[in-house]
C-alpha cells in the first residue's frame, strides 16, 4: 500500500526560490556532470546543448499542464504521483506503475555509482569496488541520521557552489583569453563538432526530449520535493528552475568547448578535468570533485526519501534496499556501464510511458485495464527494432505504438462510460 499521511508541515510551504533550489538539487547530477562530454562527442555541439537542455524544457512543460485546482486540492497530502496512482489505477495497471516506480530507482542509483566509478578511476586513484562498497555505507548512514531539512539545507550549499564554478569560471575565462581563440581552436581540431548535416540529428533532439520529458512526469523524486512547494508557487517554480537549469547547461557546455580547443583529448571523461587542469589545477579541481560528490550525495538522499514514502511501513523499505544494492553489485561486476548506456536502456521505459502518464496526470479519463500490456508491447517491440536497426528508431516505435493505442484505449473507455 502507498503512505496516505501528510508531508512534514513546517516543509510543505516553501517559497519559489527555495523551491527552485531543491528542484535543481534533483536534477543537475552525475548525469549532467559527467555525461554531457559523451552526448556533445557523439553528435555535436547543438546535439550536446539540446541533450543539457531537455531536462530544463522538460520543466517548463511540466509547468504549463499542471492542473492547478486539481494540483492545490491534494497538494500536502502526498506526492502528487502517488496521490493519482491510488485514486486512478487498479488490478494490473497499479500493479505494473509501481513496479516501474520502484524500477526508475535502479537507474538513478547506476547513474550516480557510474559517476562516482570514474571520479574513483581518475582523480582518486582508489580501486571501484572499495569506493563504492564504501560510499553506499556512507549513503545509508546519512539516510538515517539527516533530517529533511538537513537535505535541503545541503542542497542549498551545492547549488550555491555550483553556481559559483559554472558560471564565473568561463566568463571570466573567455573574458581573459577571447571566445574567437576558443572557436578557431575547436574548427582547428574538431571540426565534426560543428557538422549539422547528420541526418540523424533532428530524430535524435526529438527523441531525447521525449524521453527525458516522460522521465520528469514519472520521477518520484521530483514530485516528492513539489509536495514541499507552496501550491501558488510550484508552476512558477517549474518555470523559474527551467530557465535557470538552460543557463547553468550553456555555460557547462562553454567549460567543455574551453576544454577542447587545445588540441586533442584521450576520453571522453576526462574532458572536463582538461579544462580544471589548464585554468587552476588545484583548486578547480577539488572544488568540481566537491560539487560533483554533492551533487550525487543529495540526488540520491531524495530518491531513497521519495522512495521510503512508497512503503506503509519500514521493512519492506529495508528489504527493496537490499535488493537494490545486489543488484547493482552484480551490474557492475558483469556488465561493462556506461551512463549513456544506462541512459538509452531506461529511455525505453521513459518514452513508453510518457502517454500514459499524460492521460493519468492531466486528463480526467479513465484508464483502461489493459493499458499496462500495451506498455509492455510497446517496449518489447522497440527493443526489437533498436536491436535489429538502430536505438533511435527503436525509441521512435515505442513512443508512437504507444501513443496510438493508449488513445484508442482510452477513448473507447470514454465512449463506453457514456
Amino acid at each position: 500500500m502507498l503512505r496516505k499521511y501528510s508531508l512534514l508541515v513546517p516543509f510543505a510551504s516553501l517559497s519559489t526560490a527555495a523551491g527552485v533550489i531543491i528542484l535543481l538539487a534533483r536534477w543537475i547530477n552525475g548525469n549532467l556532470l559527467l555525461s554531457s562530454p559523451s552526448a556533445l562527442i557523439s553528435f555535436g555541439f547543438m546535439a550536446g546543448i539540446c541533450y543539457t537542455l531537455a531536462t530544463a524544457l522538460s520543466f517548463i512543460i511540466l509547468g504549463s499542464l499542471l492542473n492547478k485546482s486539481d494540483y492545490t486540492q491534494n497538494q500536502h497530502t502526498q506526492s502528487f504521483l502517488l496521490f493519482t496512482i491510488q485514486r486512478k489505477l487498479s488490478g494490473m495497471n497499479l500493479k505494473v506503475i509501481r513496479l516501474f516506480y520502484l524500477l526508475t530507482g535502479i537507474e538513478i542509483w547506476l547513474i550516480q555509482l557510474i559517476s562516482i566509478s570514474v571520479l574513483s578511476e581518475i582523480m582518486l586513484n582508489i580501486p571501484v569496488p572499495i569506493t563504492l562498497f564504501f560510499f553506499l555505507i556512507g549513503i545509508l548512514f546519512l539516510d538515517r541520521i539527516m533530517s529533511v531539512k538537513s537535505i535541503l539545507w545541503l542542497e542549498i550549499l551545492f547549488i550555491i557552489a555550483l553556481f559559483s564554478l559554472l558560471i564565473f569560471i568561463p566568463i571570466y575565462y573567455f573574458v581573459q583569453n577571447g571566445a574567437n581563440t576558443v572557436y578557431e581552436g575547436i574548427r582547428l581540431y574538431h571540426p565534426y563538432l560543428f557538422y549539422f548535416k547528420n541526418s540523424e540529428i533532428l530524430l535524435f533532439y526529438v527523441i531525447i526530449q521525449l524521453a527525458v520529458l516522460g522521465q520528469v512526469f514519472f520521477d518520484k523524486s521530483t514530485w516528492y520535493l513539489i509536495a514541499f512547494i507552496k501550491p501558488k508557487k510550484v508552476r512558477r517554480s517549474l518555470f523559474s528552475s527551467g530557465l535557470i537549469l538552460a543557463l547553468l547547461t550553456l555555460s557547462f557546455t562553454a567549460i567543455l568547448m574551453i576544454a577542447l580547443y587545445s588540441g586533442s583529448f584521450g576520453q571522453f571523461q576526462v574532458l572536463i578535468f582538461t579544462f580544471l587542469y589548464e585554468v587552476q589545477p588545484g583548486f578547480l579541481t577539488f572544488a568540481f570533485l566537491v560539487i560533483v560528490l554533492l551533487a550525487i550525495v543529495t540526488t540520491l538522499l531524495v530518491d531513497m526519501r521519495a522512495t521510503k514514502r512508497f512503503f506503509v511501513t519500514k521493512r519492506p523499505y529495508y528489504f527493496y534496499l537490499i535488493g537494490l544494492m545486489i543488484i547493482l553489485f552484480t551490474c557492475f561486476l558483469s556488465i561493462n556501464l556506461t551512463i549513456l548506456g544506462v541512459i538509452y536502456s531506461f529511455a525505453f521505459l521513459h518514452i513508453t510511458m510518457l502517454p500514459f502518464m499524460l492521460i493519468l496526470l492531466f486528463t480526467n479519463r479513465h484508464i483502461h485495464k489493459h493499458s499496462w500490456l500495451v506498455i509492455f508491447l510497446s517496449i518489447i517491440i522497440g527493443i526489437g527494432i533498436g536491436l535489429s536497426f538502430n536505438t533511435l528508431y527503436g525509441l521512435a516505435t515505442s513512443f508512437i505504438i504507444s501513443s496510438i493505442y493508449q488513445l484508442m484505449l482510452q477513448t473507447e473507455t470514454i465512449e463506453k462510460n457514456t
